[in-house]
This record gives structure tokens, C-alpha cells and sequence, in this order.
């Protein structure tokens, strides 16, 4: 067998964006030591030109290709290009890095006090664009914000804010609703403003973003880019990059273009079909970063579905060859999946890897078919209608026939596909891309298992998912939070609610003469980018 939330809907559409999308610092680089790709050779000799008008130790300007229009500036915007941007713009009181380690930014350094209670003492001498200086009540400020914001109040649904309180300009004194693990990461994702930079803005920094980070914004053309320029008085010292522009090129051949005559020095979603051909062009490198993101299927366990048969989900589960669905769908750039989310989360370990991920077992699917007593139906397959999740469709589709079952697959768009998982009276299966902010799998699986619960999962088994759930998140030690999250996944791995294929990775491909690395999941740090 094979070796190997609207609020929470939200949560979950953050995860996908920082995944699809995304890839996390855990991965790794081609043709480099880690994920750091920093090379000190000279570029001008290449194919790619990125002299900009000057040797490259010097050079202090980038272009940077992007799939999507960023949208809104304002901090709530959670798309996958607003991501790149917003990083430069705003900054969190602490972030995960490079490494998926709680970093601190804003929050200089913090102490627990206890299981419910934090003193955090806040960076002195930060000013935003604006001149204004942040303080501990901008960050008390900022935090009752996201509270307002129907998408984005779960990354502080945890802080009981009426308790919480600046109790001196730089000390801030946070008190959570109850002991929870993925707090801190998910504050990770609240992005910081000061209460006099707030108000003055017209539309609530839709198209006047000021933050205290490294960057301002100095112009933007809807649908074409966005240039970013380093501030002089930024906390953290002045930038090497001066300039950053986020070019909107949505094609991706030419992305690759781009990047190949020197237009563009770095590519954040490059397709997987290139990347052989960049690797191969001098003075260009690529990375595949393995992803927090897994691709998953989800079977609908209520009565009216032949999935209500735990027999019939294992089975399906043993059929499936994850590995030839990497190669086939994926050109053999994803990783197939050992576990049900991503060996890329911080509380994936060896441990976890299920039975059913070992390998395809067809003769024993088809004895798994048998015990159910099933003998044959019509299977509703439904996905977003992309060429992957099409492509696995297919796959699926021809072992659910050589078991005995006819399947039709159903293609919706992105934005009905979530609409249609919700009501699994129209699906048997449903794809989706799985993944959480916080960089936790258990989190991860709470979301899609025990808040959306499209699979109308019930029972006792389910009673004692979510009770280790519980356990997990107010757990005193790594080591026992550890144990408590195997004891979930495992039940997840007989029960079968839902099975990951892949785990996806995203390619990045650059100059190799730029520093580039992944942080926090899937975004880039201009402010740490050089040319050497």
C-alpha cells in the first residue's frame, strides 16, 4: 500500500493562495546549497542581461513577473500577487521566516506568561511612510480591525481583545481566548498600521497603502504592475534593491520569455514545463520549492452516496498511484503525497506516513470492493475545471472502471467549485487545493475535516478527531502536541474522509546572481534581496 472556515471559507482560501501558489522555506533548490540560490558570478556573460545600465555589484533596481493583477492595497488583501507586494508594504508583529521559524518584526521580543497570557514588548523608534511613530496601541488598534473584517477575523479569533491592552506606549499585553498552538502563526498574517495612518486614508488604503515597512508605493497601473520604492528612514536599514517592480504578465511562456532577455529578473510562478529549459540558459536558475499545499480528494460520506462505505473510500485510496499522477499531471514537479497534507508543515513527521500511501494495491482495492458489497454505480467526480485537477479527474475516473464503477466528471469554475463542495448532494468526489496560514497539517485538517466538513463526516471516530484536535492546540509540550496530532492523522488514514494525491511544489526561476528565497510559505523579502 502507498509509502509514503465564510470566515473559516476565508482561512482556508488564504491557505490555497499561500500554496497553489505557494511553497514554504522547507524546500529545496536545485543546483544549490538549500533554498538560499546565491551565487556571486558575473551575469553579463549569460543570455540574461541585468546589467541595468551598470555593473551588477551595483545594480539596484528588479523586475519581478507576476501572474495577477494585485488588486487592493489595503491589508486585508489576501490574493496570491497582493501577497508579494503587501510583504514589502506592511509588516507583522512577528512572521514565519525563511525557515518557517516565529520571527520577530514588530514585536521586538515576547514572554508567556501563561497558557492565556503574552507580554509583548514592541520595537521602539518604527515609524510608518508617513512619519507617524507605531506604538503598542497601533498594534491593539490594528488587531481590533481585523476583528471587524468578516474574511479576516480568524487570524485573531483567539485574542480576547476586551482583555487585551497597551499598557505602556511600547508593552502590549495579550490575553487569548483559551491556549492555542497556531496563535502566534496566525498573527502572522495580520499586517500592521498605525491608527493615524488609518484614518487618514480616504478608502481604507485601497489605493494609498502606508505601513512601516521597507517599501512605499511610488506607482501602480491596474492590470500591469506595480513599482515599489525603498524608503530612506526604513527601521531596518536602507534596502540594497531601490526599486521593485511587479510586472503582470499572464502568460506564462511569457513569463519565461521575460525572464530569458534579461526584461524580468525573477519569476514567481513559473510554469513546470520551463524548467528544464531555464536551467539549461546560463546566468538563470531555477527553484522548486515544495509546497504547504496538497492536492485532495474528498469523499462524501453521507447516506445518499456509495462513499458512506468506509470500505469503498479505502479502496479508492489503494487504487490511486499517487506517484504516477506526479508524473503524468504534474511533469514529476509536485512530490506524491505519503501523508494526508504536506511534508512541508512544521508538525509533519515520518510517523504519520499512512499504509494507503505506500503504493497502488489494485487487487486489494478490488477485495476492499468486495467487503463493502457494492457492485457497481454511477460516481460523480467534481473539480475547478483546471487542467490538473482534470487531469487527476481522468486518472480516478479509469480505476473507479477497472473497479466496477462508472464515473462522470463534472468541471465548475473556481468561484462555484466551493458553492458545489458545500452541498454534496451534487458529488461523490470533489477535488480541492489544501493547505492552512498557520503551517500546521493538524490545522490544516481541522478546517476541511471539522469546520467546512464536506464530507458530512460523523461519528465516533470523528468525536475523537476533533478531540485530539482540541489536545493538540493546548498541548504544554512539542513532544506530547506531536502525539496527539499522529493520533488524529491516523484516524483520518483509516477513516478516509479525504486522501491527498500530491503535494505541490511552486518553481521559481531567476537570475543567479540574485539571492532569492522563500518567506513565510510562498511570498518573497525584497529588503533582503542583492545582486552579487
Amino acid at each position: 500500500m502507498k509509502k509514503k472556515l465564510k470566515k473559516l471559507t476565508a482561512l482556508i482560501l488564504t491557505a490555497v493562495m499561500l500554496a497553489s501558489l505557494a511553497g514554504c522555506g522547507k524546500g529545496t533548490a536545485d543546483n544549490n546549497d538549500g533554498n538560499s540560490n546565491v551565487s556571486g558570478e558575473d551575469n553579463n556573460s549569460g543570455k540574461n542581461d541585468n546589467s541595468d545600465g551598470g555593473s551588477n555589484s551595483t545594480q539596484d533596481t528588479i523586475n519581478i513577473a507576476m501572474s495577477q493583477d494585485v488588486g487592493s492595497m489595503n491589508i486585508f488583501s489576501t490574493g496570491t500577487t497582493a501577497t508579494y507586494v503587501l510583504y514589502q508594504i506592511y509588516e507583522p508583529l512577528f512572521d514565519l521566516g525563511y525557515d518557517m521559524e516565529i520571527t520577530p518584526v514588530l514585536a521586538e521580543s515576547w514572554e508567556q506568561v501563561d497558557d492565556t497570557h503574552y507580554t509583548v514588548k514592541i520595537r521602539q523608534g518604527v515609524t510608518d511612510s508617513e512619519g507617524n511613530t507605531f506604538t503598542a496601541n497601533d498594534a491593539l488598534f490594528t488587531l481590533k480591525l481585523y476583528q471587524q473584517d468578516a474574511e479576516n477575523s480568524q487570524f485573531v479569533a483567539n485574542i480576547d481583545l476586551d482583555k487585551t491592552t497597551a499598557t505602556d506606549e511600547y508593552t502590549l499585553d495579550i490575553y487569548l481566548a483559551g491556549p492555542n498552538a497556531y496563535t502566534f502563526q496566525n498573527l502572522s498574517s495580520v499586517h500592521m498600521v498605525t491608527e493615524a495612518a488609518w484614518n487618514a486614508s480616504a478608502d481604507e488604503m485601497v489605493t494609498d497603502p502606508v505601513g512601516t515597512g521597507a517599501y512605499v508605493l511610488k506607482d501602480y497601473v491596474s492590470g500591469s504592475f506595480v513599482e515599489l520604492e525603498a524608503r530612506d528612514d526604513y527601521w531596518g536599514g536602507v534596502p540594497s534593491i531601490k526599486t521593485a517592480r511587479f510586472t503582470v504578465i499572464s502568460e506564462p511562456s511569457q513569463a519565461t520569455t521575460a525572464l530569458e532577455t534579461g526584461e524580468v529578473q525573477l519569476v514567481m510562478s513559473l510554469q513546470s514545463s520551463d524548467k528544464e529549459y531555464i536551467d539549461s540558459i546560463d546566468g538563470l536558475t531555477t527553484l522548486a520549492n515544495p509546497s504547504i499545499a496538497s492536492m485532495s480528494l474528498f469523499f462524501n460520506m453521507s447516506e445518499n452516496s456509495v462513499f458512506s462505505d468506509k470500505n469503498l473510500r479505502q479502496a479508492i485510496c489503494c487504487a490511486i498511484d499517487n506517484e504516477a499522477i506526479n508524473n503524468v499531471v504534474y511533469g514529476g514537479f509536485a512530490l506524491p503525497s505519503v501523508s494526508p497534507y504536506s511534508t512541508a508543515m512544521i508538525d509533519y513527521v515520518p510517523e504519520i506516513d499512512g499504509e494507503m500511501y505506500a503504493k497502488a494495491d489494485m487487487e486489494e482495492a478490488k477485495e476492499l470492493v468486495s467487503a463493502s458489497g457494492l457492485t457497481g454505480g454511477k460516481i460523480k467526480i467534481a473539480t475547478d475545471g483546471s487542467s490538473e485537477q482534470t487531469g487527476i479527474a481522468e486518472i480516478v475516473q479509469s480505476k473507479l472502471l477497472e473497479l466496477g464503477f462508472e464515473a462522470e466528471i463534472n468541471n465548475y469554475d473556481n468561484a462555484t467549485i466551493w458553492d458545489v463542495a458545500a452541498d454534496p448532494a451534487q458529488w461523490d468526489i470533489v477535488m480541492n487545493l489544501t493547505a492552512a496560514p498557520s503551517g500546521y497539517g493538524m490545522d490544516q485538517l481541522f478546517a476541511f475535516l471539522g469546520g467546512l466538513n464536506w464530507s458530512k463526516w460523523s461519528g465516533t471516530e470523528f468525536d475523537e478527531f476533533n478531540q485530539y484536535y482540541g489536545a493538540a492546540l493546548v498541548s504544554k509540550t512539542d513532544e506530547e502536541r506531536q502525539e496527539n496530532t499522529n493520533k488524529a492523522v491516523k484516524i483520518v488514514e483509516d477513516m478516509c474522509p479525504t486522501y491527498s494525491v500530491v503535494q505541490v511544489s511552486n518553481i521559481y526561476a531567476f537570475a543567479d546572481n540574485l539571492n532569492f528565497r522563500v518567506w513565510n510559505q510562498a511570498t518573497l523579502m525584497v529588503k533582503d534581496l542583492k545582486f552579487e
